[in-house]
């Protein structure tokens, strides 16, 4: 059986190209699986195409497509179907070229199955899909989410096709209602999650996880009221929301009109998510709707129990209460009822421990299996001769030749490796056997400051147990010692000199957050932070700092800027401080302040703002903060230690205005690329900094 999936754009990050790379990777186990991108705006998708699943793109957009005149003015007249989906006003709208060569896929595809996936596709199969094949519509979105006049047109062509399939029953229940005496097939299917390969949640963290887009409809304004009250009562604990959209601003002011900078982070989009979710002790869904449940299925397979709020449609479909999470009405003062079950879990080790493991086992009823399982059924229940066909045809599990993955080293193509960072920090790498010759291979770390001298190199080899089709390198953290700064990381023949960049694999950073990781240690600040580059390459990011300052929380109101942290470093630990702020442009040394150290090395500062400004020259400028001691080191203040390789965009920090010596004065702490914490002062007149 041939089964094609149409996609608006599969060269971005989102549930429904997710849900749909999931599920085309099941299927192809057993039958010819194509998907059809009606746009392509990348140079490759950004999340992994199982072997035997095709891709195709019937427009490319990317800024290096060649297209000719004819071609670009097609471009630019807009589509004519299903006017009122919210692509037509999107960044890649329907258009004519588009809808031109759409139409003619879909009269020439030998497809048995095509799978539309979202109301302006429905619509266009509907209207030029053949009848010789089954049209089946996809609900990703909840039929609440659409207009009235988006129903209309929608519910109109889903009269027209084979089958229509919801992610939920609640869904399936209301669209059986309207569309009630049409013969179109109306079922509910859930998402697919496949067992995530990475290392599951431990539940030793103190973090809280969200994962979704930033839309009205997943509420995080309301989780991040609901998490206000949390760490008033529990302030050694975190949130992190993964995720972008339009919401983001909104939510990034909340979060400083409550001071919670300091407990919630927005860490933007992560893909894949599973090595997030093992971070995590918790997650958490905060939605008014939540159409196909994703994120929680995708939570609890890591080992996360889950609080929900009890929305539609999925998190009651999926969630048992008391059993692996707990939901909570999604009505009334639903921020505390939210905080509540947040700090029942939080206080109560042992339940979280019963939940998390009956959320993994719960989880396992959408194993891909499982759901093509569904979707072949209704193949086949909807026309039996495909049952026949799809036997004749069937295929085993699709595997890449030895032959063409020699090719791609041979071509000095990438080759992919994963990284793991191991309990004591080293990094563990593995790549997968039949993508390289049977001789000896070695990875190379390439600081790029290439007058950095040192170049580690370790051998891959094939382990001592597990046979799994993998070989393995551990870069040791206690036989290595890296300059800081970024190090891509290449593949080379053992002796040799040519080298290859090498692709990030599956990336795991969860043990940067053990407890034990996060002590101040004799060895300073020393991290190892494995991660994929913008390209896709593996690199790692390195802090090399005998003596450290790690600052843990910035506190900022009208009256002063406060600092907490801790000393790292046996060196650091023996000296005295002051607290000093210099100038950036010329080094002068401007304010100091008394530096108080307890006997473990933590320390706390208070920064007037009113010094600060009465001090402030004028413009826009730089404050470097140090740590001085006395004939000891100067320690810059910085935020290193842990498993973030950019913070600049995740912890911000409120500015505040004051009054200075030429009028109005913003104050905001930041953090440099290098993660120094550095103080930004700029006159009014220039607008906040």
């Amino acid at each position: 059986m041939k089964i094609t999936f149409l996609l608006h754009n599969a060269y971005t990050v989102g549930g429904t190209v997710r849900a749909t790379t999931n599920l085309a990777a099941a299927l192809a186990t057993r039958h010819e699986v194509e998907i059809v991108s009606c746009h392509r705006t990348a140079d490759r998708m950004p999340l992994a195409v199982a072997d035997g699943v095709r891709t195709r793109a019937l427009v490319d957009l990317r800024p290096t497509s060649r297209r000719t005149a004819v071609e670009s003015a097609d471009l630019r007249s807009p589509g004519t179907v299903c006017p009122h989906d919210s692509l037509h006003a999107g960044w890649t709208p329907p258009s004519r070229l588009g809808e031109t060569r759409l139409a003619a896929y879909l009269r020439s595809t030998d497809a048995d199955v095509v799978v539309a996936t979202r109301p302006y596709l429905v619509c266009f199969l509907a209207q030029h899909g053949r009848t010789d094949y089954l049209r089946i519509g996809q609900e990703h979105a909840g039929r609440d989410a659409h207009g009235a006049v988006l129903l209309s047109d929608l519910d109109a062509a889903t009269a027209r096709l084979d089958a229509y399939v919801t992610l939920s029953q609640a869904d399936e229940r209301a669209h059986r209602a309207a569309l009630r005496g049409m013969r179109t097939r109306v079922t509910s299917i859930p998402v697919c999650c496949p067992a995530p390969a990475a290392e599951p949640s431990t539940g030793a963290s103190r973090i809280v996880l969200a994962g979704g887009r930033l839309t009205p409809m997943k509420r995080y304004d309301r989780l991040v009221d609901a998490f206000a009250k949390v760490a008033a009562v529990h302030p050694d604990w975190s949130l992190r929301i993964y995720g972008r959209g339009r919401e983001r601003l909104r939510v990034r002011r909340r979060i400083e009109e409550l001071g919670l900078h300091n407990n919630v982070l927005l860490m933007g989009a992560r893909t894949p998510m599973e090595p997030e979710w093992a971070k995590g002790a918790l997650a958490v869904v905060s939605s008014s709707v939540e159409p196909s449940g994703m994120s929680v299925v995708e939570a609890m397979s890591c080992g996360l129990p889950v609080v929900s709020t009890d929305c539609d449609h999925a998190p009651r479909e999926i969630i048992t209460h008391g059993e692996d999470g707990l939901l909570v009405p999604d009505h009334g003062p639903v921020e505390d009822a939210l905080a509540d079950a947040l700090c029942r879990l939080i206080e109560n080790e042992a339940e979280r421990g019963r939940m998390a493991a009956a959320a993994r086992r719960s989880s396992e009823r959408f194993r891909p299996e499982h759901i093509a399982a569904r979707y072949e059924a209704l193949f086949t229940d909807l026309r039996p001769e495909l049952d026949r066909r799809s036997w004749k045809a069937a295929v085993g599990p699709r595997r890449r030749t030895r032959l063409s993955t020699l090719g791609v080293v041979r071509l000095g193509q990438p080759v992919t490796a994963g990284c793991q960072v191991t309990p004591g920090g080293s990094l563990a790498f593995e790549v997968s056997a039949d993508q390289l010759p049977p001789t000896g291979w070695e990875l190379v770390l390439r600081h790029r400051n290439r007058n950095i001298a040192g170049t580690p190199r370790i051998r891959l080899e094939q382990p001592d147990t597990g046979g799994d089709g993998s070989v393995r390198a551990v870069l040791d953290k206690r036989h290595w010692e890296l300059a800081e700064g970024d190090w891509d990381v290449f593949l080379q023949r053992a002796g040799g000199s040519r080298s290859r960049p090498v692709r990030a694999g599956l990336v795991e950073t969860a043990r940067l957050l053990d407890p034990a990781a996060l002590r101040p240690t004799d060895e300073g600040g020393r991290t190892w932070i494995p991660y994929a580059t913008e390209g896709g390459g593996l690199a790692v990011r390195t802090w090399l700092r005998p003596a450290h300052a790690e600052v843990s929380a910035v506190e900022v109101d009208d009256h002063a800027i406060r600092l907490t942290g801790s000393l790292h470093g046996r060196t650091a630990r023996a000296h005295h401080y002051r607290f000093m702020a210099r100038l950036r442009a010329n080094g002068g040394h401007l304010i100091d302040a008394p530096c108080p150290v307890g006997p473990y090395g933590d320390f706390h500062i208070t920064l007037p703002v009113d010094v600060v400004a009465e001090l402030h020259p004028g413009g826009e400028v730089l404050w470097d903060l140090r740590l001085s001691a006395y004939g000891g080191p100067e320690i810059r203040l910085a935020m290193v230690t842990g498993d973030l390789v950019d913070r600049q965009d995740v912890c911000v920090f409120p500015a505040i205005r004051c009054a200075g010596p030429g009028g109005g004065l913003w104050l905001r702490p930041q953090l440099t690329r290098d993660h120094d914490l550095v103080l930004r002062t700029a006159d009014a007149v220039l607008g906040g900094p």
